[in-house]
């Protein structure tokens, strides 16, 4: 109990470490910076071959990824959103065509796909674009604590890899992690795109 005790004592702290960080970006700074990261997650390789992808409504804090969005919908490219059961502590991917037309109420400060829109099964999706308050090299992810994504994440219906993305600010020498949390496959931040499965198999590169 201890040991989970500081763990979560931990995770609090870099949570507020990294708000504080997102909260210094100018919006200028945000939207720059968010142009950067979609750039290098369109130039990674799996995405590059996915049919299908999960990617997520952007909340104002978080790497702004509508023209990602807008990107992989030109290709042809089934995008899903997800729609939360915050009863349940899951999510659903909804697939969209369109950002403004289908998205529709705000909850909890998450914008969620309209009511008339149908999900599919998670199966069906062949990637993973996932938010997080902060990631380390190894794709270690620290989210806002609810466990939508790494129930996602870790259910065995999940067939495709999952790419992080995030700021600079947000990536940290070291995330603390639990055994139910799990982690990306990669990362794509303005500066560098990291293969976390890489890193993971060649040690900490300190």
């Amino acid at each position: 109990m201890l040991m989970t005790d500081s763990i979560e004592d931990a995770k609090s702290g870099l949570r507020g470490l990294v708000r504080k960080r997102l909260a210094a970006m100018t919006p200028e700074e945000r939207g720059r910076l968010s142009g950067a990261v979609c750039e290098r997650a369109l130039a990674w390789e799996p995405l590059a071959r996915a049919a299908s992808v999960l990617a997520y409504a952007p909340m104002r804090s978080e790497v702004d990824i509508e023209p990602l969005i807008q990107a992989l919908l030109a290709r042809g490219v089934v995008v899903c959103i997800p729609s939360t059961d915050w009863s349940g502590r899951a999510i659903l991917p909804v697939p969209i065509t369109d950002l403004r037309q289908d998205l529709g109420a705000t909850e909890r400060g998450v914008r969620q796909p309209r009511a008339t829109l149908q999900p599919i099964a998670l199966e069906e999706v062949e990637l993973f674009l996932v938010p997080g308050l902060a990631f380390d090299a190894l794709g270690g992810r620290l989210g806002r604590g609810g466990g939508f994504y790494d129930r996602v994440l870790g259910n065995t219906a999940r067939r495709g890899p999952a790419l992080g993305l995030a700021f600079e600010a947000q990536v940290l020498e070291h995330v603390p992690m639990e055994a139910h949390d799990q982690r990306v496959d990669a990362l794509a931040t303005c500066a560098r795109l990291i293969d976390c499965r890489a890193t993971d198999s060649a040690g900490d590169p300190g």
